[in-house]
């Protein structure tokens, strides 16, 4: 009996632990209007993600979750470099993780969209980004080190099965980060043919992204922001306590 239970708890540790290598880790719905994760502001400048309850009359209402509720970034009064948000949320300890999101294009004035693997330390200066740039046409994923910028990929959005996107519309951004490589996907297509390869950056925070050097006081409106872990979970998302409670 006590190796039968053994082999039950062996068993239960390897099912639990496989099935949270590949769980969301970290969502933000927004739900009920307060914003569902701690969000941090980059740059020394003091924006940071807000909630919002859209209004019927605003054209991002009908959000794809259907509750109304969106995260905002709004960029920076220019000249504080430039009318700029990142503000980012902490991983808890992932490293290989997929990041990704919905963004509202609005008037599609500024570069905006996901960041990640940003480096707490310096303000998030040194992080990975996979942006639209004003005017919806171009498409990059590119690395900052201490805040100088390096193009990684460039996609133009007319390639895309979609099309160009338009103004005032919802679209879906997603990185996977493995390790040195990088996939990247805007509303479910994969952009990378092969993935990109780059290890500046190995660890960091993930989070959002607005600028334009001469505008500011823009906002950006994302919604059910989701991180998922690519990779072995960290101790502190799976304690013995959390296995044991699934055994009885």
């Amino acid at each position: 009996m006590r190796l039968a239970r053994a082999s039950v708890m062996t068993l239960m540790i390897s099912v639990a632990l496989a099935a949270s290598a590949h769980a969301a880790t970290f969502a933000e719905h927004v739900t009920g209007g307060v914003l569902d994760l701690v969000w941090v502001p980059g740059f020394g400048i003091s924006n940071t993600m807000q909630p919002l309850t859209l209004a019927p009359s605003n054209p991002a209402y009908a959000n794809p979750s259907g509750d109304h509720t969106v995260a905002v970034a709004t960029n920076s009064s220019v000249p504080d470099s430039g009318g700029v948000i990142l503000t980012a949320t902490d991983p808890m300890g992932l490293v290989d993780y997929t990041w990704e999101g919905w963004f509202f294009t609005g008037d599609g004035n500024t570069r905006r969209g996901l960041v990640l693997r940003a480096d707490p330390s310096n303000g998030f200066g040194t992080c990975y980004q996979f942006v639209i740039q004003s005017g919806l046409f171009q498409i990059n994923f590119r690395k900052l080190v201490n805040s100088a910028p390096t193009t990684l990929g460039t996609w133009f959005a007319n390639t895309l099965p979609g099309g160009v996107p338009t103004v005032n519309t919802w679209h879906h951004m997603k990185v996977i980060a493995l390790g040195d490589s990088f996939r990247c996907f805007f509303d479910g297509a994969e952009l990378t043919t092969v993935p990109i390869v780059d290890n500046s950056i190995p660890t960091g925070w993930v989070g959002a992204y607005n600028f334009r050097f001469d505008l500011g006081g823009v906002p950006v409106y994302f919604d059910d922001l989701t991180l998922t872990g690519d990779g072995p979970t960290p101790a502190r998302h799976a304690t013995w306590g959390n296995v044991k409670s699934r055994w009885r």
